[in-house]
């Protein structure tokens, strides 16, 4: 209850407001957590999650002093922003002797960029793989690659869309938007060493 947040609301004349907002979320979900071991030295961890934020009591009037214009939004039972529906987590690992392999994937279903909920990023796979070794008690050594499948896709919320209208949002196919991008393919080495 009683979040707050300031957003930029934008007219269809292009004056900018930014307004304090105060809303609640409400959610019901499900989620499936599993560690297993099917055979010596291996452990599995799967996680899975079924989720439906959706706003409440986030309705409200933009006034826009420059221009004289006035929207009324009502954002109640749209799926909170940036924020997907289905979640999945598989994260596999071996351990023999001193080295330690592993991988993790992570998969992100739709998320919503706007409060309208008519932008949206599609779905994404995140994939992460690893060795690490102990060469004694207190030094490890290591290497990860990030995004192993070099997937892409992006995240987070589009500023100045909140009051979008489905038409509006489809004259924003084709151009380009600022967001939270997933990283390129990576290879990192590391060394830790513990006093």
């Amino acid at each position: 209850d009683e979040y707050r947040s300031t957003v930029n609301f934008s007219s269809n004349s292009g004056a900018v407001k930014r307004a304090l907002a105060s809303y609640d979320i409400e959610t019901i979900g499900w989620t499936t957590d599993v560690v297993a071991t099917p055979f010596k030295n291996f452990n599995l961890h799967l996680l899975f999650t079924l989720q439906a934020p959706k706003y409440k009591n986030y309705t409200g009037t933009v006034n826009f002093e420059s221009t004289g214009e006035s929207v009324d939004y009502n954002f109640n039972d749209n799926t909170v922003t940036g924020v997907s529906k289905v979640l999945i987590e598989i994260d596999p690992s071996y351990q023999w002797n001193n080295l330690r392999v592993w991988a993790s994937a992570r998969y992100f279903s739709k998320e919503y960029a706007n409060l309208t909920n008519s932008l949206f990023f599609k779905g994404r796979w995140e994939t992460f793989a690893g060795a690490n070794y102990n060469l004694t008690k207190n030094l490890e050594i290591n290497v990860t690659a990030v995004n192993l499948l070099n997937q892409r896709g992006a995240q987070g919320t589009i500023s100045g869309a909140d009051l979008f209208t489905e038409a509006e949002a489809e004259k924003m196919d084709g151009r380009i938007l600022s967001g939270t991008y997933i990283r390129p393919f990576t290879m990192e080495f590391g060394v830790k060493y513990k006093f």
